[in-house]
């Protein structure tokens, strides 16, 4: 007897990752979800856009950010919600690691288990949140990565700066994972849908290979 009943499948939740430098305008992203948002900020970069004013945010405390963040998943109730952003896990992965190195005795070295238990810690946090009845838009920082094609060539490769077994697990669990981008001349904003050698990006929601930044959340099962 299968588990899932196509039958009885309700309206589809949507998972987005969206990764791009500092500033370029990831947390403004948010203001293009239609429906009623929630905003997880790790970095409290809500605070310079005015047309968040009016919507329901948790700010994490960077002195307790573990028992924050526990805090938060036993309180947030996604029923009452159309979309949750989490913004930007970069920021939670680096406080994270800061809470950690407390236990030392300078209070600022990281030992080696904790790598792995950031990745097993974040994980759990992203499989708990994607269960909810929710869309979902996670943003991080960019990083630039030296890959080494088949050939034997090296390239410069951007993608989303997480640890990598935590960032496979994320990208691996989005429907569309996107590189958002500016043109420094015009400031015209844009989102790379398509992966490539030097670029992680992807999308399974439509044939897209890229779009504007406030068409991103426009596809062909929601237009």
């Amino acid at each position: 007897m299968p588990k899932v009943n196509w039958n009885e499948e309700t309206k589809p939740n949507y998972r987005w990752l969206v990764y791009g430098v500092p500033g370029v305008g990831k947390t403004y992203l948010s203001t293009y979800l239609k429906g009623k948002t929630y905003l997880l900020s790790l970095d409290k970069s809500y605070k310079r856009i005015p047309q968040l004013q009016g919507t329901d945010i948790w700010e994490l405390d960077p002195a307790k950010p573990i028992e924050d963040l526990s805090e938060f998943v036993r309180e947030f109730d996604p029923s009452q919600y159309d979309n949750l952003v989490i913004d930007n896990l970069s920021n939670l992965q680096k406080l994270w690691f800061i809470e950690m190195a407390k236990e030392s005795k300078s209070g600022l070295d990281n030992k080696i288990q904790h790598f792995g238990e950031f990745t097993n810690w974040l994980i759990r946090f992203i499989s708990k949140t994607f269960s909810w009845d929710v869309n979902i838009l996670v943003t991080t920082w960019e990083k630039q990565s030296q890959v080494t094609d088949p050939s034997g060539q090296m390239f410069n490769q951007y993608g989303p700066d997480l640890r990598d077994s935590a960032r496979d697990y994320l990208m691996g669990n989005c429907d569309a994972v996107a590189r958002l981008i500016q043109k420094p001349k015009s400031g015209e904003r844009g989102c790379i849908l398509q992966g490539s050698i030097d670029t992680y990006a992807k999308n399974r929601l439509d044939d897209r290979k890229g779009c504007k930044v406030e068409e991103l959340f426009t596809f062909d099962d929601n237009v």
